[in-house]
């Protein structure tokens, strides 16, 4: 890789310019003996870039799931532990932990001499205050969780400990998915939905929050007081926002971009990508997605409502033809609200819905919404205008919709505003989205159809789905220690959903992401690797840092 400008596009000097400007004013991280003989083969320095199509509105990922919001702020902060590849832990802020033999007592044990980014010392009362009063009233999946903890203690200042009311399959992949933990003394007594912190984020994480240029980018340099050895590797990570899809493949192509994640990534152009020597294109470090693209309905509003409107609907799409059109034949069709990635809870053999106009009209007819002069109804349909495959598949589907008499207009948007129209404030008909059903149905696909999730948070239960059977199973299927009794209500809870088409299940998302071969430690070891890179590394840079 050649020297080039980093790709905010406006220092006009090369990587390794900005790595000797950066070396006379950073204080350097005191390496330890057997890390500065480099007996691995990350090097330090330089910048690594990433684009993405959408800017959130706030860096608080404990009271969203937005992907963008995670690939920032994940930078910043850490977890108890993270999640591997095969969706166990590894050690994070815990250096170790462990489970009581009855699975209702789950002890972590903190490394000393962590501290925050303001040099406040962290400690257990740090994480004891996020899970209490943050991840179990505010997060999406942490809510449904909380009732199953009977009590969070901290017997010292680098102990904590979860007391369960029931053994449970699901809270240590909650823990290490999504359990990134906030400082105690800027949100405590604070509204932890609006507090300043949300837009400058003090974390314990490798990296420190520099600047955020509205419209542009969020920039982060290294924390050289960071409790890892020999971490960071790079000087900067800087997120640029890019909305244009073929732009941002472009600025990867030269150079400009590092990084681009399968939500930020065209279908279009992966395969002119893979063929690309500059370039590294991978399926893996999906693992924990399980994502499923959907048509959303809101049941709240007519006709939606209407069971046999929703029928008619999915009979009236030729899925195949969307998946041909929307993601170039990458994707497979899903079979229901479980991902195939899932393959414990998984059932294919569920009420399916297959293109028939003939039965689409018949069912339209017997709702009660007649053609007249051509026309049943109409609805808008809105999407994230960041992302190419939704914004063609809404265009599809309102073509194959047209045919039966249902006129759509399809409304490309911002993400946060669509946030703002589908969660908060649900004035919306219909919405295509991701969503993941993993790495636990408890997590992905409970918070979706729960009625006691129906709230004005993003990525809950927009639709307003409501049935007292699905409450139970989801429920049972939470608090079960038994993954094969599990896998038999998901299933039960499946053929539910089906059978009363909640929503249309459109495609099981492809999940590609692509990133510049000149970097390491990508896509190697996370399940959730599209915002676990902090541990990047240059492979033109220095075998030390100074």
């Amino acid at each position: 890789m050649t020297d080039r400008e980093p790709a905010t596009g406006k220092l006009g000097i090369s990587r390794r310019t900005l790595l000797r400007t950066m070396a006379a004013s950073v204080p350097m991280l005191a390496l330890p003996e057997f890390l500065s003989a480099q007996t691995s083969e990350e090097l330090y320095g330089g910048v690594f870039v990433v684009g993405t199509g959408t800017e959130p509105r706030h860096l608080n990922q404990n009271i969203t799931t937005d992907i963008v919001t995670k690939m920032i702020a994940s930078c910043m902060q850490n977890k108890l532990v993270g999640l591997k590849s095969d969706l166990t832990p590894k050690a994070d802020l815990a250096k170790d932990w462990s489970v009581s033999d009855d699975g209702l007592i789950y002890t972590f044990n903190l490394h000393d001499g962590v501290k925050w980014h303001d040099g406040t010392p962290f400690t257990s009362e740090d994480a004891k205050f996020t899970f209490e009063q943050v991840l179990f009233k505010f997060h999406n999946q942490g809510k449904t969780l909380a009732p199953y903890v009977d009590e969070i203690t901290t017997p010292d200042a680098t102990t904590i400990v979860f007391h369960l009311n029931a053994p449970n399959d699901v809270m240590m992949t909650f823990i290490a998915g999504q359990g990134y933990i906030h400082p105690k003394h800027l949100y405590d007594g604070v509204d932890i939905m609006d507090s300043p912190a949300n837009l400058a984020p003090i974390g314990t994480g490798p990296f420190k929050f520099a600047s955020w240029n509205r419209g542009q980018d969020v920039a982060m340099e290294l924390n050289d007081e960071y409790f890892m050895p020999g971490m960071p590797y790079v000087d900067r990570i800087v997120i640029r926002f890019i909305p244009e899809a073929t732009a941002r493949v472009r600025a990867l192509e030269a150079g400009e971009v590092d990084y681009l994640a399968y939500n930020d990534l065209p279908h279009s152009m992966i395969a002119d990508l893979d063929k690309n020597p500059d370039v590294t294109v991978t399926s893996k470090g999906h693992e924990a997605w399980g994502s499923i693209v959907e048509l959303m309905m809101n049941l709240d509003k007519e006709p939606f409502n209407n069971r046999k409107v929703r029928m008619g609907i999915a009979h009236a799409l030729d899925l195949d033809f969307i998946i041909e059109k929307a993601t170039y034949g990458l994707a497979t069709r899903a079979t229901g609200p479980i991902s195939s990635q899932l393959a414990w809870a998984y059932k294919p053999d569920t009420t399916q819905y297959p293109f028939d106009v003939a039965k689409a009209n018949a069912l339209l007819d017997e709702a009660g919404y007649p053609l007249t002069d051509g026309t049943r109804f109409s609805a808008t349909i809105v999407a994230n205008r960041g992302t190419e495959s939704f914004i063609k598949a809404a265009q599809v589907i309102a073509e194959q919709l047209k045919v039966v008499g249902i006129d759509i207009t399809v409304n490309p948007l911002d993400m946060a505003t669509v946030a703002e129209q589908v969660y908060k404030t649900r004035k919306f008909d219909m919405f295509i989205q991701s969503l993941t059903t993993g790495p636990d149905p408890a997590l992905g696909v409970q918070r979706q159809y729960i009625a006691s999730n129906i709230r004005p948070v993003p990525y809950t239960n927009g639709i307003g789905y409501r049935d007292e059977n699905v409450d139970a199973l989801l429920i049972k299927a939470a608090q079960s220690p038994d993954r094969a009794e599990r896998a038999e209500l998901y299933k039960e809870l499946a053929d539910i959903l089906c059978d009363d088409c909640a929503l249309v299940w459109l495609y099981e998302n492809p999940t590609y992401s692509a990133f510049r071969s000149a970097f390491g430690n990508l896509h190697t070891w996370a399940a959730e690797s599209i915002y676990a890179y902090s541990n990047v590394y240059w492979k033109e840079g220095d075998v030390s840092r100074g």
